[in-house]
């Protein structure tokens, strides 16, 4: 492997904790990077795509030494070639293209926690990496590199929501909240299956950009904060069959009371999936302590027993079910890889940034504004 690099380049955080700053402490810097052992596979990257988990994790400097103690290399997602083979290899050659799955464990097991890239194990922000062989997915051919990089967290978040409980049919009405990277993929995967779709968002300009992907009707929320009302007046009184959207800001991303809105907005029967952080907020208007009053595991709420009454109720009613969504495995991938290519989905990017730009990267996706996914090109 006299051809394959020892040094590479890669976006760490510091190990000082007094240098800590979230994000803003990122240093691009050189690591030694070792030959593929038996089973495992060099790839060199060139895409990474960002996810609001990047915000989130790590929370503080303690999380941010890595597995080795050098500082801990983030972001789940990433996209490259492979350009070396450790013994043992023979489901990839040199020069295939690859995706790596953000779940280096391939099942659903609560060991995957501690062992997602960018967390547990060192992330996609690097020019070479050795993964597992068996974590790797081709890519399909008519996507590029950024294109690729965005699969393997929010589309399959998107796919294991909607078609791995409760398919999505021709025949179904879903909702996808805010314009993120998950709800954007969702809509997309679900026009493809034929079912109808109605999607929250903040502005007319991100409203246009979900008409041109074929999103049937658009509901402003901050034109309607009650946005369940519209979403039941769009559908004749009955509400939707699935819901899906993140959570983790409660007004950028569907509006003050996103679950409670959520429930209002479901028929009987259906199914919300929440993804990511659960919001942020006051009992009366939505959030932890909104969801914690729903499911009654939250002690600081426990006493305020007439929004107990209500939220219950409307679970009651409803009978509908809130699914917790973390990402899926690999055999999901396969499927939805199988499905994009199927479908020629072509993933939404709203920018790509450079190899220098990482920590403004990072910034744009903290903000908000973006419509789909924010992507990193890895030079």
């Amino acid at each position: 492997m006299a051809d394959v690099p020892t040094v590479a380049q890669a976006w760490r955080f510091p190990v000082d904790q007094n240098t800590w700053k979230g994000h803003q402490s990122l240093q691009l810097q050189e690591v030694k990077l070792p030959p593929p052992g038996k089973g495992e596979v060099l790839v060199r990257l060139y895409a990474a795509a960002l996810n609001y988990s990047n915000r989130t994790y790590p929370a503080s400097p303690t999380d941010s030494t890595g597995p080795d103690g050098q500082g801990l290399i983030p972001t789940s997602d990433g996209a490259g070639e492979v350009v070396a083979l450790g013994d043992g290899v023979t489901q990839w050659k040199k020069g295939d293209r690859v995706i790596v799955s953000s779940n280096p464990l391939n099942n659903m097991q609560p060991e995957h926690d501690f062992q997602a890239l960018g967390a547990g194990t060192p992330g996609c922000l690097a020019q070479y990496r050795v993964f597992k062989a068996e974590t790797l997915l081709p890519i399909p051919d008519y996507l590029s590199y950024e294109e690729a990089s965005t699969l393997p967290c929010a589309a399959l978040t998107a796919w294991n929501s909607f078609f791995e409980r409760k398919p999505v049919t021709d025949k179904s009405t879903v909702l996808v909240l805010g314009s993120g990277g998950v709800s954007v993929f969702g809509a997309q995967l679900a026009k493809a299956a034929g079912a109808r779709v109605i999607a929250t968002t903040s502005s007319e300009a991100k409203a246009q950009k979900y008409r041109a992907l074929g999103v049937d009707e658009v509901v402003n929320y901050r034109e309607h904060p009650e946005w369940s009302a519209k979403v039941k007046e769009l559908t004749g009184g009955k509400g939707v069959e699935q819901v899906i959207g993140s959570t983790q800001k409660t007004i950028p991303l569907g509006g003050q009371g996103t679950i409670f809105q959520s429930i209002k907005s479901i028929e009987r029967g259906g199914m919300i999936h929440v993804i990511g952080a659960v919001a942020s907020g006051t009992s009366a208007g939505g959030g932890v302590q909104e969801l914690g009053t729903l499911i009654l595991i939250t002690p600081a709420v426990v006493s305020e027993a007439t929004i107990i009454n209500v939220r219950t109720r409307n679970m009651l009613m409803n009978w509908f079910q809130l699914s917790g969504v973390l990402i899926g495995s690999k055999a999901m991938c396969q499927r939805l890889d199988a499905f994009v290519a199927k479908h020629k989905i072509k993933p939404v990017i709203d920018r790509v940034f450079g190899w220098t730009e990482v920590i403004e990267a990072f910034d744009y996706q903290i903000s908000g504004s973006h419509f789909g996914k924010v992507v990193i090109k890895i030079e």
